[in-house]
């Protein structure tokens, strides 16, 4: 019994020895003397992408993670997870930082958020090819079986904007968008980057951006600490990256990468839609 007890203590230690670490000096701090930027991904092309073969792990969040890790000087990690425990994996100290993770009021109140937006998005759905829907109200029908990934904004934003339509949730963007090539549902609503990827692989319905259309900011979800070096850093890389262009730069290679021509494919700067 003691040993088992010894045992048991010695793993709970472990297991809270990174967090204490990143309470007591900062995720900088820890960044810096562990040479490593951890960062969540989820499967959602094309932002987090894992190649069944190589397990090798790509996208756009995959890619701003390698970025921002270059300017630190460390190395990229990435560390599973889902849309709906990325919260408690960043309070835990699985990881670092989520990108591509909406800062809803929810969230702001368990995690840190940059100033400075990732960059923009806008809410598209998957329909069928004869649906002659053009609005959000034209889809929120009882008749319409709407899909939407579980935790992500999308599933809050279409739960509090479709009050008629039913409304079914997949554990992952993959997961919706088999339902409806399997008839089980009548749209899959998602923002139009990961629209474009899913389309493109199934060849089947139509992508719309229903109106009204309005640009959604997506940003970086980190831990909530005493210490703002990590945040401050972060919010001034993420307004730079911007500034440049880099988004539209990951998002266009990454779709180069799928062989899709991404011409006339919004990007994800808003100022040039």
């Amino acid at each position: 019994m003691k040993r088992r007890l010894l045992i048991l203590a010695a793993t709970v230690a472990l297991t809270l020895a990174p967090m204490a670490r990143a309470q007591d000096s900062g995720t900088m701090a820890q960044v810096k003397e562990s040479g490593e930027l951890r960062i969540g991904v989820a499967s959602a092309e094309p932002w987090f992408y894992k190649d069944p073969m190589s397990e090798q792990w790509t996208g756009v969040g995959v890619a701003m993670g390698r970025r921002m890790a270059d300017k630190l000087g460390v190395t990229m990690i990435p560390v599973e997870t889902s849309w709906a425990n990325a919260v408690a994996g960043l309070q835990a100290n699985q990881f670092d930082i989520m990108f591509v993770l909406d800062p809803t009021e929810e969230r702001k109140k368990a995690l840190a958020f940059p100033e400075n937006p990732l960059f923009y998005y806008a809410m598209g759905a998957l329909v069928r090819e004869d649906s002659a829907a053009k609005t959000w109200v034209e889809l929120d029908t009882p008749e319409t079986r709407i899909g939407v990934t579980l935790g992500t904004s999308l599933d809050r934003n279409v739960t509090e904007m479709m009050t008629k339509a039913r409304i079914n949730r997949f554990s992952s963007n993959d997961e919706a968008i088999a339902a409806f090539a399997a008839g089980r549902v009548d749209a899959v609503v998602q923002f139009h980057p990961a629209l474009v990827v899913q389309y493109s692989r199934l060849k089947m319905g139509k992508v719309l951006l229903p109106e009204p259309v309005n640009p959604v900011a997506t940003s970086a979800g980190m831990r909530q600490e005493d210490s703002s070096d990590f945040l401050d850093w972060v919010n001034a890389t993420v307004a730079d990256l911007y500034a440049a262009g880099v988004p539209d730069e990951l998002f266009r290679a990454y779709l180069a990468s799928k062989d899709i021509d991404p011409k006339g494919i919004p990007g994800l700067v808003k100022e040039d839609w």
